[in-house]
């Protein structure tokens, strides 16, 4: 049993984590804003010159940093192990998107290795209960409800 003490604990760190997602949200959306100008004074403003390769780098490295952002607030908010092998795979998927030219085949061998560990976990390690709770099967699923709730009230209204 739970003391009342644990409990208030239990309801500040669920506050504090909270808050701590809601931050996050607002740097995703402040590095959003910033990856926009920075798009757009290299392609927009300056569209005679060439991108380089380093800058198109840069942008997807912070792109998909912003995504490893968002992912992070949903792991914070959602607490099941599927979703922490998302932010993973996430993770190790931009590390290996990102490598650098002087990196060895060793660097990416381990992240793809590391990857095929993410998905036999996923099967052979998580029951099915915890493999449906990906996060595409929960924004399908709330999709989904809000499109059945959209067509009963449509049906309703036009039954009256």
């Amino acid at each position: 049993m739970i003391k009342k003490h644990d409990k208030s604990l239990l309801n500040i760190s669920k506050n504090f984590e909270t808050a701590l997602a809601i931050v996050i949200l607002i740097l995703v959306l402040l590095g959003m804003m910033d990856l926009g100008r920075s798009v757009y004074l290299a392609y927009i403003v300056d569209f005679s010159t060439p991108v380089q390769y380093s800058q198109l780098n840069s942008f997807l490295a912070e792109a998909l940093l912003l995504v490893i952002g968002v992912e992070l607030v949903v792991m914070l908010s959602l607490h099941t192990p599927g979703v922490l092998l998302e932010v993973l795979l996430y993770a190790i998927a931009r590390k290996l998107i990102l490598l650098p030219k002087s990196s060895g085949m060793g660097d990416l061998l381990l992240g793809i290795l590391s990857i095929g560990a993410i998905f036999a976990i996923r099967k052979y390690l998580m029951s099915p209960e915890e493999r449906a709770m990906s996060l595409s099967r929960l924004y399908n699923l709330k999709n989904n409800n809000s499109k059945e709730k959209e067509t009963l009230d449509t049906e309703e209204i036009n039954n009256n």
